[in-house]
């Protein structure tokens, strides 16, 4: 039996977490090993006949015992809890993780990310071909990134106000809006921070001219050309001057000034426009007639209008090819 005990207690003693993961718990586990180390030095033979007390040197044993058994209990205590806390805080960060996913593929498809990276690349054009021999690195980062934010609200107000015309068409329903993946109200919150922020970025590390070129824009893509979608077919050719401002602001951000130079490249993305958009009209025409939208092509059934506006624009960039070479344009181009 003392035997049996003292092998009880040592394993105990030794590794009691395994013992924590058991159907025991520590607090049964304390009051088993206590009971087996009074039993053991109370129930074996004294040596002395006549000692009837617990000698010192067991009293010591004893306490030396229990005292080790409550640092381990005490040290698997704070283990566990530790080991508690550590999850927790694991599950926490994972929920944020997640969160924010979920939120930053909501705006990259609300912003309309790659189409704003396009008119980010022809706004840092026209700051290159508007900064003379010298760039301001600096500057052109600004710039690009105060228009990242305008064209990011624009297409973000545009889907606002077209919700239900989206949730129609097979090419836009999965959008943030019609999917029901975003309330308009964050949308709409979303959308003017950016516009906003953009703007004062280009007031105030550019210049007010870009700022107005910028605030223009906003206001021309979201609050004319998107309901004239839905009135006109004009809104192509009002669409197209929006795409063809970037270029414009980047010149001014970076001179000051609007010339005749600055007005070139411009000139050229809006006449490359027009042939993009009557071909997405043509080939999505009953897709956009389900939206509700009005575009050239819906009343062009075979196409010949269509094709013949989209050629005419196309004429036109040919001679625009040969206008820097007679606008003192040349020393840009060959920098």
């Amino acid at each position: 039996m003392w035997r049996n005990s003292l092998r009880l207690s040592s394993r105990l003693l030794l590794n009691p977490n395994s013992y924590v993961s058991s159907s025991l718990s520590k607090s049964a586990i304390n009051g088993v090993v206590r009971s087996q180390l009074l039993s053991h030095y109370s129930s074996s033979p004294p040596s002395n006949p006549s000692a009837t007390a617990t000698s010192p040197s067991d009293s010591l044993k004893i306490g030396l015992g229990l005292g080790f058994l409550n640092q381990k209990s005490d040290g698997a205590r704070g283990f566990v809890s530790s080991s508690g806390a550590i999850g927790e805080l694991s599950s926490l960060a994972s929920a944020y993780v997640d969160l924010a996913r979920y939120y930053g593929r909501c705006y990259w498809e609300l912003s309309k990310a790659r189409l704003s990276l396009l008119v980010v690349a022809t706004s840092g054009t026209g700051y290159v071909l508007g900064s003379g021999n010298a760039v301001d690195l600096a500057g052109l980062c600004w710039t690009c990134a105060g228009t990242m934010m305008v064209a990011a609200s624009a297409n973000s107000l545009n889907q606002v106000f077209e919700k239900n015309n989206d949730a129609r068409m097979k090419r836009t329903r999965q959008r943030p809006l019609p999917s029901g993946r975003i309330t308009i109200p964050h949308a709409v919150a979303f959308a003017t921070s950016a516009g906003l922020a953009g703007t004062a970025i280009l007031a105030s590390k550019a210049n007010m001219l870009a700022a107005g070129f910028a605030a223009s824009t906003l206001i021309l893509y979201a609050f004319v050309y998107t309901p004239l979608k839905q009135i006109h077919p004009v809104n192509t050719w009002v669409g197209a001057i929006v795409g063809a401002i970037p270029p414009l602001l980047g010149w001014a951000a970076a001179s000051g000034q609007v010339s005749l130079n600055a007005m070139i490249l411009p000139a050229a993305l809006y006449f490359w426009q027009i042939p993009h958009f009557m071909a997405l009209a043509y080939l999505c025409r009953s897709d956009y007639a389900a939206g509700g939208f009005r575009m050239l092509s819906l009343a062009d059934a075979s196409g010949h209008k269509t094709a013949l506006v989209a050629l005419r624009n196309c004429l036109y960039l040919v001679p625009l090819g040969f206008l820097p070479y007679y606008c003192e344009f040349q020393p840009y181009i060959n920098r």
